[in-house]
């Protein structure tokens, strides 16, 4: 089967017809009638086109123009769509001892501190007006058999309780909360099962500061 389709003089007028009028620019005549002398043509004869002729001229950069904007906008849209997917994927990923410090740490009181104790190594924060604080633990204490680091949270009021004891395996970002607000943070060496009020040798004593 052809797919050539033939077309009548009045079917392409019609069709130039619905094209809508425009008034091609003095300019261009002037261009064409420029390369023609340059071209040394003395008895070229011009034909004047009927001005229905211009409206296939123009429409047809008109619908190209449309498909480039097209074409060009799509790359945007789709960059965007990939940079929203790795932000989600990114916070979804976080453990919630991480969204909890990370929080913490959006706080505009905000109160931080380093510890170093035989070994592990804390990372804490505070925040007086959301009464949180905590420390991500690394590492691991290298002490006597038996015995672990046990961490104590001290307020501002000289309250002090214990956040726990960090054994002496090894550990990798381990989020411990504290009970409320801290200001001051200490490690002593206590039994794994840990002590009621200090009682052993202190590994790290940390007074936290003021942050911005």
């Amino acid at each position: 089967m052809s797919n050539t389709h033939e077309f009548s003089d009045s079917t392409f007028d019609d069709f130039l017809d619905c094209l809508p009028e425009v008034e091609p620019p003095a300019r261009m005549k002037d261009a064409v009638f420029a390369d023609i002398d340059a071209a040394g043509v003395d008895d070229a004869e011009v034909v004047e086109l009927p001005r229905r002729r211009w409206k296939a001229f123009v429409a047809v950069p008109a619908a190209a123009a449309v498909l480039v904007v097209g074409v060009v906008a799509a790359p945007q849209l789709l960059q965007s769509s990939s940079s929203d997917t790795t932000d989600s994927a990114r916070v979804e990923a976080e453990s919630p001892g991480e969204k909890s410090m990370h929080e913490i740490m959006g706080a505009d009181d905000l109160m931080q501190g380093n510890a170093e104790a035989s070994g592990a190594q804390l990372d804490i924060v505070s925040s007086a007006s959301m009464a949180q604080s905590g420390a991500m633990v690394d590492g691991q204490p290298h002490l006597a058999d038996g015995m672990g680091a046990q961490v104590w949270a001290v307020s501002a009021d000289g309250d002090m309780a214990s956040a726990g004891v960090i054994g002496q395996d090894p550990h990798d970002g381990v989020w411990m909360p504290f009970d409320g607000a801290a200001v001051k943070v200490m490690v002593t060496e206590e039994p794994v099962g840990g002590s009621v009020q200090p009682t052993g040798r202190t590994l790290a004593t940390v007074i936290l500061a003021s942050v911005g």
